[in-house]
């Protein structure tokens, strides 16, 4: 008669399963040692000689396929059956894991020469950190193929959970759950809990090898009430990118009324993808819009249409085009260098485009839309570059604008060089056709077109000497300049000459000393500099200004050659100028924390040449400018400029900007502006939770306080408040405005967001938009994430992928 063994469980034996493996076992068997009137303990075979045992840094998250088939058979129960390499019965506490794979129940029936086991009475799967329970289990553990009733389960990618009435593992990657539920909301204790929301479905086809779930004849429910029915639905369980239809996107606009929008993405490639997207607006009729981008080694670039065949409010059609594309070709040989070819394109139907679809890109919603296209081509030192760019100008009657010229064709050669015999070199050659058309300005202009042909030709030589304690760097520079006119300037001639030399000297000192101010060490450096430019006088009232503009005036450009940008103004210059800069660095970082600087310019003479219409600029003192940032600790910086008129004890402008930063997800911005005669404003934005908390949350309940994670918001059930406010103290009156709110309840986010936007001094619009996303699932409304990015500054988005998943989160 065949003897029975018991076998003591192995949770007792702590140092077995370790054991086993330090062995290199393929399979654990228990032997019985002589009678006993107790559990019976196991015996272990002899070692293998010659192991060789190698130290491992990190546990592997990927296991391979030699790995899982080779690695040892761990078992344990209150009472195991077994015939050695045929087939085993677990019962009591039954424990069964291999490699990636641990499978518990009240009983295991394992048949090894099948590699299957069936498992019944409180089965739970651990299968690299997805986790199930159930009923029953039949399952082919290293194909993992097989099936699972009445089941409750647990993704770790997503975070996603349900149940079901059954789950068919197909393979390692791929399983049908049947008659399921599917939701990212954390269960609560006692039987009455429901989900918020909660994706009910015929069967969840999972996918984990590109990370797809697709649902079949599906309802969306939300505080159990039905949003959304549809045959079939695929979500992501990651954030990686994923071709189908999008949630439709429903807004309100003032001007076009109830808009809803229905988006399909298109993942095409790993480095191109597209997005077409249809919307209904009620007041004006259908639109079509599209996008495709792309990322090439050597490339890249998007395209951007938009298209409305027929507009109920303009009874035309109208549409906006914009693309761009920026790319090189290295030709593989260091003479022939490198070549490229850059494309800007934007163009719309009609004048009012602008005004009507203020959201349709940034570029688009300008008036004044360049489109350019350059070829270029570059080897060390030398370039040469050829463009064509011309410009659509969206005329309105109440505000009409000059067209600037357009360039077509302009070509331009380069050459620089770097510490020639200690000599920097520059030098740049440039032949630009320039054309206008003022027929289509409303009410006509008082500006001249000058249409024609713009040659010049630019060449600098300095020296710097660049020592640690200072710098001195004298350089000369010469400008020569040909215009060839269509029509006759002001003497009647039609071609006009321009040769200036200009000589300038840049020197300053570093002064350095250890400080210490509230209890911090500190390096503090003191750096006078002193900037003299000379540049001869040339009349140029009678040429043509095809790009030149004044530069704005700070604590950068001050130190200049030139006071204007383009080529058709050289300014006389016989002046200097004086300034000081002091900056504070923390001692043991090395991090700036503080700076401060002061400059004025003081002309020896007038300066006569001027833009049109530009007042002049007498001799003497300039204004004074005052610069000042200061980061003494993360949370706070403050930053400020200031230019002062000495004259009349006035200041001309004013920028005062303060962000308060604390926290994540708690950010203040304010900021104020003033330009004297021309505007004064106040902007504050601002993204902060309603209620205080700190990093962690303190459970009362459990009396333990549960770390945040980073990138998860302030965690669940939270209130945000967000909104950037422009107001206008000349006019008494808000320009732009931006309020909402956001809700985080852990599973799902809810934001309503209101928008103002001013489009002239006497006309706005306004719209409402709502987002409601299921965390794990999808977004339905219109989204207002990129309104609050690009108009909050330091704004953070509740959910963000910062860590992928990893099958040790739910290690057992």
């Amino acid at each position: 008669m065949k003897t029975r063994p018991t076998f003591q469980p192995l949770m007792h034996l702590k140092a077995l399963p370790l054991a086993c493996m330090l062995l290199g076992l393929t399979q654990v068997w228990g032997q019985v040692v002589g009678p006993t009137k107790g559990p019976s303990e196991l015996s272990l075979p002899a070692a293998t000689p010659g192991v060789i045992l190698r130290n491992s840094t990190h546990l592997e998250e990927k296991i391979s396929e030699v790995e899982r088939k080779q690695s040892p058979l761990f078992i344990s129960g209150q009472r195991i059956d077994a015939r050695p390499d045929l087939d085993m019965v677990i019962e009591g506490n039954a424990l069964l894991r291999k490699q990636g794979l641990t499978v518990k129940a009240q009983r295991i029936e394992y048949d090894q020469s099948q590699d299957t086991l069936k498992a019944t009475g409180g089965v739970k799967i651990n299968r690299e950190g997805n986790t199930f329970q159930g009923s029953s289990l039949i399952l082919q553990a290293d194909a993992f193929k097989g099936k699972f009733s009445e089941t409750d389960y647990t993704l770790l990618k997503g975070g996603g959970h349900g149940k079901a009435s059954e789950i068919e593992f197909i393979d390692q990657q791929r399983a049908i759950i049947r008659n399921a539920t599917y939701t990212t909301c954390a269960r609560l204790p006692g039987p009455s809990w429901l989900p918020e929301w909660v994706l009910k479905a015929a069967s969840l086809q999972v996918n984990e090898e590109n990370d797809t779930i697709q649902a079949k004849d599906l309802q969306l429910r939300f505080k159990d009430v039905p949003i959304l029915a549809a045959p079939s639905l695929t979500f992501p369980l990651n954030s990686t990118r994923q071709s189908g239809l999008l949630s439709p996107l429903v807004g309100i606009d003032t001007v076009s009324g109830i808009e809803i929008s229905s988006p399909y993405y298109w993942n095409i490639a790993p480095n191109r993808d597209a997005t077409l997207t249809s919307t209904f607006m009620s007041k004006r009729g259908l639109a079509f819009d599209s996008e495709f981008r792309y990322l090439e080694p050597d490339s890249q670039g998007q395209t951007r249409f938009n298209l409305m065949p027929n507009d109920s409010l303009r009874q035309q059609s109208r549409w906006g085009l914009s693309a761009q594309h920026i790319g090189g070709i290295e030709t593989g040989n260091s003479t022939l260098g490198r070549l490229g070819l850059n494309v800007n394109l934007n163009r719309v139907s009609d004048d009012n485009y602008w005004r009507d679809f203020p959201r349709s890109g940034l570029t688009l919603t300008q008036r004044l839309l360049p489109a350019s296209g350059s070829l270029y081509w570059a080897q060390g030192d030398f370039s040469i570059m050829t463009q064509v760019l011309k410009f659509q100008t969206l005329q309105d009657i109440s505000s009409p604008i000059t067209p600037p010229y357009d360039r077509s064709p302009q070509i331009v050669a380069r050459y620089n060089t770097w510490d020639l015999n200690g000599f920097d070199v520059g030098a740049t050659a440039d032949t630009t056709r320039f054309e206008a058309d003022y027929s289509r300005i409303p009410g006509g202009t008082s500006s001249i077109l000058r249409n024609g042909q713009r040659s010049f030709a630019a060449a600098q030589v300095s020296r710097p000497w660049l020592k640690p304690w200072g710098f001195v760097i004298p350089k000369i520079q010469l400008h020569v300049t040909r215009y060839q006119l269509d029509s006759a300037l002001a003497n009647g001639q039609l071609e006009a000459n321009r040769l200036l030399p200009t000589f300038s000297l840049d020197t300053g000192l570093v002064y350095e000393r250890d400080a210490s101010i509230l209890g911090r060490g500190l390096r503090q450096t003191l750096e006078p500099r002193a900037f003299f430019v000379r540049t001869p006088y040339k009349d140029q009232s009678q040429l043509p200004s095809y790009d030149s503009g004044a530069t704005d005036f700070n604590l950068t450009t001050v130190y200049s050659e030139n006071p204007y940008v383009g080529q058709d103004r050289i300014a006389d210059n016989n002046l200097v100028t004086l300034g000081v800069n002091s900056r504070f660095f923390d001692s043991n970082t090395g991090a700036e924390l503080a700076r401060f600087g002061f400059a004025q310019r003081y002309r020896f003479s007038d300066q006569l040449v001027r833009l049109p219409g530009e007042l002049p600029v007498s001799s003497g003192y300039s204004d004074i400018l005052l610069g000042a940032g200061v980061r003494w600790a993360n949370r706070w910086t403050f930053d400020s400029s200031l230019q002062f008129d000495a004259q009349t004890h006035r200041t001309t402008r004013t920028t005062l900007s303060t962000r308060f930063n604390p926290t994540p997800y708690r950010v203040f911005n304010t900021a104020y502006r003033l330009a004297r005669d021309q505007s004064e404003q106040i902007d504050v934005g601002w993204q902060w939770p309603l209620r205080d908390f700190s990093f962690a949350k303190h459970d009362e309940a459990s009396g333990n306080q549960q770390t945040l994670v980073p990138g998860q918001g302030l965690g669940a059930d939270r209130w945000y408040s967000v909104g950037r406010m422009n107001f206008s103290l000349k006019d008494r009156k808000m320009v732009d405005t931006l309020l909402g709110f956001e809700y985080d309840s852990g599973c799902w986010l809810g934001r309503v967001v209101y928008e103002r936007l001013q489009s002239t001094t006497s006309t706005s619009r306004s719209r409402i938009l709502f987002q409601l996303e299921f965390v794990g699932l999808a977004r339905v409304g219109s989204s207002p994430l990129k309104t609050l990015r690009d108009n909050i500054p330091r704004y953070q988005y509740l959910r963000e992928d910062l860590a992928p998943t990893t099958r040790f989160t739910t290690y057992d």
